[in-house]
């Protein structure tokens, strides 16, 4: 089954080993998974007619059969992604990872020293209060690799709970969301738990190569249900009223990539909300997870993710700049959540 799996970059992923069938030959399975590949990337790619196929399906093809190894002709695909401009295809499978070595490079110096710390700690999802009167949530980056109807309810769920839980134990003011760490992943749940601050709303859309909108690609929330179109994709069960004014503080960074940056694009035209922090890493196009021959997959790029008003743009501006001020160990003197917290009681007093 398909799903939009909108991400950046993760650590290493391993899919269950998957036997391709010993009745293949090398030159076989080389074959197969490539035609395969190159029939979804020439019918859904989005640059697909930007690409000159003729020449790249057979040379492609030529420097995969010389592989020794099925597994070996997979590392193929990265020059494949990097010569038809394809920043957010990514293969998966049991040998490994490949992607595209296209997307915007990152060193040390991009961050500063606390923000790297926390970072090498793997930053769960959580919620907690700030002095008694802010709420805060960090919604990292999440790979979810089941993704099931069932598996993504729970996730859901979970997350829609310990936002809702701080929200009714204290009167507070506002919400500061903490996008900093947000590569990417399965964005469904993750906006479907931020369905008390945003009520029910178109979320996004996804656009073709002329920036029209496709088809059954406006994506809403309704009653703390995510939908594709008609279809429901994720739900949570709703325990009271959205709060859709409150005030909303998204702290980017430089890392907030294409699920992190989808969020950001999710609440925009809400009123009462700020966006702080630096440039966003720019990854605003839609991704299905589409299955190829022995058990690998692809993230196949198909549209421009755009806001409910099909607004596009290639990365999130903050409104309130803050360069490399990060402080995990205590909150209140991160320089992004002190203007946050400026900005939620400067709302107060309106």
């Amino acid at each position: 089954m398909k799903k939009h799996l909108i991400f950046l970059f993760v650590n290493v992923l391993l899919f269950a080993s998957t036997s391709f069938g010993q009745t293949f030959s090398v030159k076989d399975s080389i074959n197969t998974f490539y035609d395969s590949l190159f029939y979804h990337l020439e019918n859904r790619y989005l640059y697909k007619n930007e690409v000159d196929w003729g020449n790249i399906k057979p040379y492609i093809k030529q420097k995969a059969l010389k592989s020794p190894s099925f597994a070996a002709s997979l590392k193929t695909t990265t020059q494949l992604f990097d010569t038809i401009g394809g920043s957010h295809l990514n293969i998966f499978s049991s040998f490994g990872w490949f992607k595209s070595t296209l997307g915007k490079p990152l060193s040390q110096k991009d961050f500063n020293v606390e923000f790297l710390k926390k970072y090498q700690k793997k930053p769960p999802f959580e919620v907690q209060v700030l002095n008694k009167q802010y709420g805060y949530v960090m919604i990292p980056g999440m790979l979810l690799m089941d993704i099931s109807q069932d598996s993504l309810n729970r996730k859901t769920q979970s997350m829609y709970d310990a936002i809702l839980k701080a929200q009714q134990a204290y009167n507070l003011k506002g919400w500061i969301v903490d996008l900093r760490f947000n590569i990417g992943g399965n964005v469904y749940p993750m906006l479907a738990a931020l369905y008390h601050l945003l009520g029910n709303a178109v979320v996004y859309k996804v656009l073709d190569i002329n920036k029209q909108p496709l088809k059954k690609q406006t994506h809403t929330l309704k009653n703390g249900a995510f939908y594709s179109g008609p279809k429901m994709e994720t739900v949570a069960k709703v325990n009271g009223t959205p709060n859709v004014k409150i005030p909303v503080a998204l702290i980017i960074g430089k890392m907030t990539g294409s699920a992190g940056e989808l969020i950001a694009v999710g609440f925009r035209g809400r009123k009462n909300v700020v966006t702080i922090g630096e440039t966003s890493y720019g990854l605003l196009t839609c991704n299905d997870m589409v299955k190829l021959p022995f058990g690998v997959k692809i993230t196949l790029t198909y549209g421009y993710l755009a806001d409910k008003n099909n607004v596009y743009t290639e990365a999130i501006e903050p409104n309130i700049k803050v360069v490399k001020q990060a402080n995990f160990k205590d909150l209140t003197k991160d320089q992004n959540v002190v203007e946050a917290i400026r900005f939620i009681n400067g709302r107060q007093k309106k």
